[in-house]
């Protein structure tokens, strides 16, 4: 209400007003303060998110792969190129393509936009950091500017952050399931603040952590993830594929969300590959849920005394298997990839 004309503020009223002007002022600066050096910067996380990124196909399932450039280049042009020798040999583009990036490497780079552009699917790797170092808010810069460049990519992707996370090996960057799901609300409200929409985001833990019953536990929720994902290798000896897969995917048929094999492999084992991945693809045919898969070619190196000899290349008859099922109708519904 105005003050009516003539009257005269009392000298304490006066006071007590910029008393009360200083208290909100240097309560309104506490808590900028507080924001800035005792917590996280605040973030709108919501419980469910729309669906993002790709939207998997109606028919059969992406097929592509990992592929690890030879000799050593891991220059850009040295990965496009290691894809496009790989296409060759299957006689035609890979539906997905994976690329890989630790927590403080810009992405997405040259590779990622070469082969969205071509409409196909950047299937990204996205490495991790000490967990609360993100609930913290100490790394809300480099994940803002993951969202906005991802965003600017105008093509949708899928992004899995921190794949297998329930590696024992990884605990001491984990922390506990509960802080990893806190890490991926934070990380997800921040690409939403964005408007990045464009991106999937794919869960992906280990099929070992579903067989020793610890992967579960990191799951954030069906309102969190898009894809739901898993790793998983027949090794050191070519295991039937349901026993690689199947407590994995008997899980998974709970939720009602597309499953993507982010990783899979076999060693040659004296020829046994080729056959391995012949009932490989028999297996993936029945699991309807499974919308996209990507072989991981490359020599691994495990430790200083194990190397896991994955890569297809080398070795005809297990590339020509795989090259069969690359073919194959229900994973080249299109046609992409003609013999």
């Amino acid at each position: 209400m105005p003050r009516r004309r003539g009257t005269v503020a009392r000298p304490w009223a006066l006071a007590l007003a910029a008393g009360s002007a200083a208290v909100v002022l240097a309560v309104v600066a506490g808590l900028v303060w507080a924001a800035r050096d005792d917590g996280p910067a605040p973030v709108r996380e919501l419980d469910s998110y729309p669906p993002g990124g790709p939207r998997p196909p109606e028919r059969g399932a992406w097929f592509g792969a990992y592929v690890e450039p030879r000799g050593g280049d891991h220059t850009q042009q040295g990965q496009i190129d290691a894809v496009t020798d790989f296409d060759r040999r299957i006689a035609g583009p890979m539906d997905i393509v994976r690329s890989y990036y630790p927590w403080d490497k810009p992405f997405p780079r040259e590779i990622d936009q070469r082969f969205a552009s071509e409409g196909r699917v950047m299937m990204i790797g996205w490495g991790g950091t000490r967990t609360d170092s993100i609930i913290d808010g100490r790394e809300d810069k480099v994940i803002r500017a993951r969202a906005r460049d991802v965003k600017k990519l105008g093509k949708p992707v899928l992004l899995a952050w921190r794949g297998e996370m329930d590696r024992p090996n990884l605990r001491k960057e984990i922390g506990s399931p509960k802080q990893y799901i806190a890490a991926w609300r934070r990380i997800r409200g921040i690409f939403h603040a964005e408007g990045a929409t464009n991106v999937g985001w794919a869960w992906c833990p280990t099929v070992e952590g579903f067989d020793a019953g610890r992967a579960p536990a990191y799951y954030p929720g069906d309102g969190q993830v898009d894809w739901i994902c898993a790793d998983g290798y027949a090794y050191p000896t070519p295991r039937p594929p349901e026993q690689v897969f199947g407590t994995f995917l008997t899980w998974a048929r709970s939720h009602d969300k597309p499953v993507v094999i982010g990783e899979y492999g076999a060693e040659e084992n004296g020829g046994a590959r080729a056959e391995w991945l012949r009932s490989f693809g028999d297996y993936i045919r029945r699991q309807p849920q499974v919308k996209a898969l990507a072989y991981y070619d490359k020599n691994h190196r495990h430790n200083k005394k194990t190397v896991m000899y994955y890569s297809l290349r080398g070795h005809p008859e297990s590339m020509r298997a795989f090259r069969e099922l690359a073919q194959s109708s229900y994973f080249n519904p299109d046609g992409r990839r003609r013999p």
